[in-house]
């Protein structure tokens, strides 16, 4: 089973991100490590369960990531401020205020990656699209814009590699990357502003005015399975919230 095919890629995805949002608030709020911390492995057993997340999958997308975890914890915990030393030698000043800080930081950072894998992995950008116009009353307009403009992001990326192959095989030498950078992004403009242009004369001539009383081929909604995943995983978030709170972790950004 992949992502696209799980029981996650059915849900509604206005109130998908709606719940991911609300979760990643509480994220920003709480400022405890381990409270932190089980709120990102609800995310990845969430995505394991019903994402259709295999172990590798998510080695794959997580691992790039981790060398930010890394560095930003020890940057907030070599040089953050602390009164309960725990080792010093030169510019370093390592405190047990400053490890919690940085571990609370950098799991707040992995939790939102992995809150947003587990919507984009699962999530098809047309339907969100539809979701947008008519559960979040987006103009269609700017909705079928932003359509159009994410539909163009691999064509670019299938220019580039294009372009980098001809380049090679009439022996280009790059010297350096900004003559790279003139040389690629010159023509991939130049191909985004035909192509935009001839996506808006289509749409013209097929009668696409904007209007919100057009009418659709497919209308989604939200069903009873959409507010139980929201129900669930907000419930499982309180539930974490308390234990925290009954085991004195719990502390807030503003305390």
């Amino acid at each position: 089973m992949t992502p696209m095919n799980s029981a996650l890629a059915h849900i509604n995805p206005s109130l998908k991100l709606s719940t991911h949002l609300v979760i990643m608030i509480l994220l920003m709020m709480t400022s405890d490590p381990r409270t932190t911390c089980l709120l990102w492995l609800l995310a990845v057993s969430t995505g394991i369960v019903f994402g259709g997340w295999r172990l590798h999958y998510l080695v794959k997308r997580l691992l790039p990531y981790l060398l930010f975890f890394v560095l930003t914890f020890w940057m907030l915990a070599a040089f953050g401020k602390g009164e309960t030393l725990l080792w010093q030698w030169g510019w370093f000043h390592i405190t047990q205020e400053g490890i919690q800080h940085g571990l609370t930081i950098a799991m707040r950072m992995y939790a939102f990656v992995t809150y947003s894998l587990l919507f984009t992995s699962t999530t098809d950008v047309s339907e969100f699209i539809m979701s947008l116009i008519h559960q979040c009353h987006l103009s269609p307009k700017w909705a079928y814009g932003l359509l159009a403009g994410l539909r163009f992001v691999p064509l670019f990326q299938s220019e580039l590699q294009q372009m980098k192959a001809a380049h090679k095989i009439r022996g280009f030498q790059r010297k350096n990357w900004r003559e790279a950078f003139i040389r690629y992004t010159l023509p991939l403009l130049t191909q985004g502003i035909r192509r935009a242009e001839r996506v808006a004369i289509a749409m013209e001539a097929r009668g696409f005015t904007g209007s919100k009383t057009r009418t659709y081929y497919a209308t989604p909604q939200i069903k009873k399975k959409d507010y139980s995943y929201s129900a669930i995983l907000l419930l499982f978030t309180l539930i974490i919230q308390l234990l925290s709170w009954q085991l004195h972790w719990l502390t807030w950004s503003w305390q």
